[in-house]
């Protein structure tokens, strides 16, 4: 069995909070197959019976099957979690073509097709929205519930400029690589990712990004560059597909504060789903899992069951007809 890994250190919100308890919990990785990789899917499983379908969670970039245990305590014993590592839709010098977003949702459809998981619900955040969006819109008969996060038609001007930064980097001739360059590097990703300013005067804001910066600065490999080739190159390439998306209840959230896609960006792409829920989170930015985690999973269990989301504190939502 696979330990759950330790959430990053930040304070509680003042919301009630689940204590977590692993003898809850089967937590198992799983090999999953597809066309010519291979990748592991964290799977979560409840002991006591539970209702409801599974919960597909699909993270952003350099998000891993790890990077979700603050939000594992609170749903965990509640309902079964699938998270898979995708593969990267390119390495650094990959020679191979890139993978599409049509890959990448054919990809996570694999996962639970590998698992006999026949309907599911969708937590799709950042760059993982593009094939959640994809997955309810191709497969409504199979997706239940829909929950984007941090969501938007296109990367915003600073964030498109940096990965066409990290392409320029990944083309160049190697250069001279320290800490505290990655450091450096990783500051300058953070700073577009999330809201400098807003941090200033909200902890949880601040602490998440501290988090952040000391995962990206930890990697022994240029951070921009991995998160360009992660998926953030896709961002350029139409994230959010024509057609819209009908006959699965869905929600699209955001972050007041979320400079990285904005309470517009986020309101457009929910526009383009028939009688989608949109949800702004106040005094929260783009890592919403990590800054108010059992307010994000209050938000999440009240949706999958279907109950009202105007009376939660902090909230304000809406339906966008």
């Amino acid at each position: 069995m696979t330990h759950l890994a330790a959430g990053p250190a930040l304070p509680d919100t003042d919301s009630a909070v689940h204590t977590f308890d692993e003898t809850e919990t089967d937590i198992r990785d799983h090999e999953i197959a597809w066309a010519s990789a291979h990748y592991p899917c964290r799977v979560v499983t409840p002991r006591a019976p539970t209702e409801g379908e599974p919960l597909l969670v699909l993270g952003g970039g350099l998000q891993s099957r790890h990077s979700w245990a603050r939000l594992e305590r609170h749903l965990a014993p509640h309902r079964p979690l699938l998270i898979p590592d995708l593969p990267p839709a390119r390495s650094p010098g990959q020679a191979r073509a890139s993978l599409t977003w049509d890959d990448l949702t054919a990809a996570a459809l694999s996962a639970v097709d590998q698992l006999s998981v026949p309907r599911f619900a969708v937590l799709a955040v950042s760059s993982g929205y593009p094939i959640g969006y994809r997955l309810a819109q191709r497969h409504p008969d199979r997706v239940t519930r829909l929950m984007l996060f941090g969501a938007a038609r296109h990367p915003s001007p600073r964030l498109a400029a940096l990965i066409h930064e990290g392409l320029r980097r990944e083309a160049a001739p190697p250069h001279a690589d320290s800490p505290a360059r990655r450091r450096h590097t990783a500051a300058e990703l953070v700073n577009v990712l999330t809201n400098t300013q807003a941090a200033e005067h909200h902890l949880l804001i601040r602490a998440a990004a501290r988090v952040m910066l000391d995962q990206l600065t930890a990697s022994p490999h240029d951070p921009l560059v991995r998160y360009v080739f992660d998926r953030g190159f896709l961002l350029l390439r139409d994230p959010l597909p024509a057609g819209g998306i009908t006959g699965v209840p869905a929600l699209v959230g955001v972050g007041e504060h979320d400079t990285a896609t904005t309470v517009e960006d986020n309101r457009a792409v929910a526009a383009t789903i028939a009688d989608a829920t949109f949800l702004v989170m106040r005094n929260a930015d783009h890592l919403l899992h990590l800054e108010r985690d059992a307010d994000f999973a209050a938000v999440l269990t009240r949706f999958l069951h279907g109950a009202p989301l105007d009376d939660l504190p902090d909230c304000t939502a809406e339906i966008i007809p």
